[in-house]
């Protein structure tokens, strides 16, 4: 029925038919299927995934230049728009204030007077909700936009000072972490029961904008912890498996990831101290070790740390255990001393939210009595949201975080109490003792593709062992291979065109930020084109052998550089700031002057009429001089007409200026405009291409024709708004002053 009856002649005439023909027909249906695409798409037949490596590296470059471009754009925008602090004003309050030595403005006083010069020269304020109310005053400090970070930690009532004061706001926060303190709160309620507010029920500023309606959206990448470990637990418990997480080619946690310390002989003082205080010691301990290490490196590859602890008590524990050891260990002291972007710390779950470290280890402090006995009393995290403390607690780390404690999972009977929280932290007790989760295994997905499955065919004949769709929570390597002297860890990703590659919303996101999220987790990556595998199979097969014959030689490297406690570079995640290029443009820009140029005008450029002394001024007709008018005003635009009178009274060797004088240039001007040569607009005279004018300083013309009077009101207003705009704000009685020296008048009436 299809036009396929030769295949049954073939069928019937060929003895192998019954094992061959079938392949061979689809071979031969691919084959015209695949000429087919070619045809249609003329594209394919030239690719080369060499020259489109090639677009892809010039697109990510290009890429981190346009972010780094706009950095230097803005560094020279901000330059540009610099006060200039000479001068009165808020500009000039605030130089005074710079050469003071003591008896400073309060603060407030002082941004009512400069505040906006103080936006100019620091256009981003970071401030606590409190402080904005207290320092800021209402009606005389704006901002474009006010963004909330850790908003799920800001009471509505706190918040609306600074949203009184921005037109625009972002509020960025997690509603699973800690919520606004609310000790207090008993202490202000109103005994009758009314409300005050319709947002008193309104738990922080996010549930308030989530309340209203306003645009959200969910930020799913994580890419901070570098070990998929370190969040499997809040993402399977608390974020419902929602966020995409990025694998790490570390399976066994070697380097990174969730460490478990079992400390079966520290004792948990519960009715007495509520501390456990050989737990405590041993994490002090190794906080010293940690600094030891660290201090044998370079600065910029030294890993920071943080310690937490579930109590107030266990925290205070560490600390007095701490001292004692830094007191006997002075060579660790520089490490505890460099304060630095992220200095360490010890700090106890309730503030720990915002804070961010290389490493963090946990104290959990709770646990085995004396007795052998475990209360099910876990501080905070048997209260009402103590999962959501929990969740705060276990995800601060970059690398690794470190977990000591007396209990194991099995020591928390869940049937025993009803709060979240202590169920969460089973689970991640149990989750760090035996890596049972499905973010630490291999996902069991089959491959997205046949090309894939072919990949793996060849890799697996090459003798490799290989994994496909390597990954957890959204996002999964296409073929993962495997170290063969250490099976925990991967040494080579293989990414094909496939569903992850093609289902990429941009191409940042598709072929830079991928990319670099997962070489910053330590992942090796090799891509294949489908077209080029089609095309060039043995060559491609050559190149892929030859990327995992490299990816062995370099972790061979690793591995000796591990097993000597020395770290190469490229795996050491550093956390000084990242190295940019530096603001050439800006920087060259600054070094013209130390600060912005003074405020200058052009100089008044007066016109030079030819003189006609011979002539009498009374015979000239009037066209004529309405010609001299329309001369003087093109060059002078806007002229007084006394000026004008001026000027051609020179030209005609007149020694004097009389009304009749005034009144024939009058009939001369009268003219001129009737002409459609200049514009009159009350006693001055205005060419007919001008609309705004520009200020002139008159300094270079005599005191007759500097008076006031001579300088259109519109010239006056150009001036008043230059200085007021390069004053950011004067008072009233300042403005005439600022004014008179544009204009190069030295003295006021």
């Amino acid at each position: 029925k299809v036009g396929l009856s030769a295949l049954v002649d073939t069928a019937n005439t060929w003895s192998d038919a019954a094992i061959n023909l079938l392949p061979m027909y689809r071979v031969s249906y691919l084959e015209a299927l695949l000429g087919f695409m070619y045809q249609a798409h003329p594209e394919l037949t030239t690719f080369s995934g060499t020259t489109h490596a090639t677009v892809l590296k010039q697109f990510q470059d290009l890429d981190v230049r346009t972010l780094r471009h706009n950095r230097v754009l803005l560094a020279e925008r901000h330059w540009q728009n610099l006060p200039t602090m000479q001068g009165e004003g808020g500009a000039g309050t605030l130089r005074h204030e710079f050469e003071k030595k003591s008896r400073h403005f309060p603060l407030r006083k002082l941004m009512s007077e400069s505040g906006r010069a103080i936006q100019a020269i620091k256009p981003v304020f970071m401030m606590s909700p409190l402080s904005v109310a207290t320092y800021l005053p209402s009606g005389l400090v704006s901002f474009d936009l006010v963004v909330f970070d850790e908003a799920s930690q800001v009471k509505p009532v706190d918040a609306f000072g600074a949203l009184l004061r921005a037109k625009q706001a972002t509020v960025v926060g997690d509603s699973h972490q800690l919520p606004p303190t609310s000790f207090f709160d008993k202490l202000n309620a109103i005994d009758d029961g009314a409300s005050v507010s319709e947002t008193e029920d309104m738990e922080s500023v996010l549930g308030l904008f989530v309340g209203q309606g306003a645009p959200q959206r969910m930020l799913k990448w994580h890419y901070r912890s570098r070990h998929e470990s370190l969040i499997a637990v809040s993402n399977q418990e608390i974020y419902e498996n929602r966020l995409i997480i990025f694998p790490s080619p570390d399976t066994l946690r070697e380097r990174y990831g969730l460490v478990y310390h079992y400390l079966p002989k520290t004792v948990y003082d519960r009715g007495g101290s509520g501390t456990n205080r050989l737990e405590a010691k041993a994490v002090a301990e190794a906080a010293i070790d940690h600094a030891r290490l660290q201090l044998t490196k370079p600065l910029n590859q030294r890993l920071t740390l943080g310690v937490a602890a579930f109590s107030m008590g266990q925290m205070q524990a560490i600390l007095d255990q701490l001292e004692v050891l830094r007191r006997s260990n002075p060579d660790c002291e520089p490490f505890f001393n460099t304060g630095g972007q992220e200095p360490f710390f010890v700090k106890n779950l309730e503030n720990v939210q915002g804070d961010e470290r290389d490493i963090i280890y946990i104290s959990v402090g709770y646990g085995r009595d004396a007795a052998g006995k475990v209360a099910m009393t876990f501080g905070p995290i048997n209260n009402q949201n103590g999962e959501r403390r929990l969740n705060v607690l276990i995800t601060r780390a970059r690398l690794r975080c470190e977990v000591f404690t007396n209990l194991t999972s099995d020591d928390i009977d869940s049937e025993r109490t009803k709060a979240r929280g202590v169920v969460v932290l089973k689970q991640f007790l149990h989750y760090a003792q035996t890596g049972f989760l499905s973010a630490s295994l291999p996902s069991g997905r089959e491959p997205d593709s046949p090309f894939e499955r072919e990949v793996l065919t060849v890799l697996r004949s090459l003798g490799y062992n290989v994994t496909p769709q390597v990954g957890c929570a959204g996002y999964f390597i296409d073929i993962a291979v495997k170290d063969p002297k250490h099976p925990g860890r991967y040494i080579l990703g293989i990414e094909c065109d496939g569903a992850t590659y093609h289902s990429a919303r941009s191409a940042r996101d598709r072929d830079r930020l991928r990319e670099g999220v997962l070489n910053s987790m330590g992942w090796k990556l090799h891509r294949i084109w489908s077209t080029d595998w089609v095309h060039r199979y043995s060559q491609e097969v050559q190149r892929l052998h030859e990327a995992v014959k490299v990816a062995l030689e370099e972790a061979a490297r690793e591995r000796e550089a591990l097993d000597s406690q020395q770290p190469p570079d490229e795996m050491i995640p550093t956390t000084a700031p990242q190295s940019v290029e530096p603001l050439e443009e800006a920087v060259a820009i600054a070094r013209t002057s130390t600060e912005r140029p003074i405020l200058t005008v052009p100089l008044y450029e007066k016109i030079d009429l030819p003189r006609v002394y011979a002539r009498d001024i009374y015979a000239q007709p009037i066209s004529s001089i309405a010609q001299l008018v329309v001369a003087v005003v093109e060059k002078e635009s806007p002229v007084s007409i006394a000026l004008v009178a001026r000027r051609i009274a020179e030209a005609f060797d007149l020694s004097s200026v009389t009304e009749k004088y005034i009144r024939f240039i009058r009939a001369g001007a009268a003219e001129a405009e009737r002409l459609q040569k200049i514009r009159i607009s009350g006693e001055f005279l205005w060419s007919r291409t001008m609309e705004e004018p520009s200020p002139r300083n008159r300094a270079n013309l005599d005191n007759r024709e500097r008076q006031i009077e001579t300088i259109a009101p519109e010239e006056i207003a150009a001036a008043v708004s230059r200085v007021v705009a390069e004053a950011y704000g004067m008072p009233f009685g300042d403005i005439a002053k600022a004014t008179s020296r544009i204009f190069g008048i030295k003295s006021m009436t």
